[in-house]
């Protein structure tokens, strides 16, 4: 897959890389997505406590998890990461435009060479109905981060699961200047826990009970004449069969996150199957 200047050399990436990153196999990857930053630390639950396991292979990530901010990304965890060899892309979300300038702009003044690029994360406030998120915000919070970093660098757009809409925002990423999109991000739910009644837990639902919609976003995007930008499937990803289920519907590559969280170590196992089973798709 070509991302502009860089060329991924497989198929399979890792994204909401754990920041403890460890073990044999990650410089297989064809790029490393980190956990989703903001300008400023955002308190909450950790990722362990964060992140419950509501069915098999099915992920709740509640709205409360703590979000580390760009400085600690930059001078703590960025060093571990690019260890591997391979592309390092930041994650980045904010409230509105300006703030996706604020943090761009900081991570390439702090960052610059050390990244391969940004992934623009689009999701509505959890205290909405999302309908700020149209075509034109996309496209200009897209350009926001495009006109802040350097010509060579990469700007990923991660829409949300919106099959109804996915289309229009990706063309407002690719007015906007986006690089490549990933389809997709996490679905708004709610979970109520077992046992004693218990106040019911809301989040993004990712893994396996979102992969026939993920694939059904790909699809669209892959099918639209009007798109040219190369696609990162993401949802639901645990075997080299949901690999080639994203690659058959369109996409260039795909992204690990909830099989990576369940089973440590998968996204380089699949890349390594990736390289021998697949070599076209390397």
């Amino acid at each position: 897959m070509k991302l502009g200047a860089i060329t991924l050399q497989n198929s399979v990436c890792l994204a909401t890389a754990p920041w403890e990153l460890d073990g044999p196999g990650y410089e297989r990857l064809g790029a490393i997505f980190t956990k989703t930053v903001t300008m400023e630390p955002r308190p909450g639950l950790p990722g362990d406590e964060g992140i419950l396991q509501v069915a098999d292979q099915t992920l709740l990530n509640r709205t409360d998890l703590r979000v580390e901010g760009a400085e600690l990304l930059v001078h703590e965890h960025l060093p571990r990461l690019r260890r591997f060899g391979v592309p390092v892309f930041v994650s980045i979300t904010a409230p509105g435009v300006p703030g996706f300038r604020k943090i761009a702009r900081y991570l390439e003044r702090e960052a610059g060479e050390q990244l391969a690029g940004l992934e623009v994360y689009i999701a509505a406030p959890h205290s909405s109905a999302g309908s700020e998120i149209t075509p034109r915000f996309v496209r200009e919070a897209t350009e926001a981060v495009r006109t802040e970093l350097r010509a060579d660098a990469a700007v990923i757009v991660k829409l949300p699961p919106w099959p109804d809409h996915i289309r229009g925002l990706a063309l407002g990423a690719q007015e906007g200047g986006a690089t490549a999109l990933a389809a997709t991000n996490t679905l708004k739910v709610l979970h109520l826990p077992a046992g004693p009644p218990a106040a019911p837990l809301v989040g993004g639902l990712s893994g396996e009970a979102l992969r026939p919609l993920a694939l059904r976003c790909v699809w669209e995007l892959a099918n639209d004449p009007q798109l040219r930008l190369p696609i990162f499937g993401a949802g639901g990803i645990f075997t080299l069969r949901d690999v080639e289920d994203y690659l058959r519907v369109g996409a260039h590559a795909v992204q690990v996150a909830s099989g990576e969280w369940l089973s440590p170590g998968l996204s380089a196992r699949l890349a390594s199957e990736v390289a021998h089973q697949m070599p076209a798709a390397r």
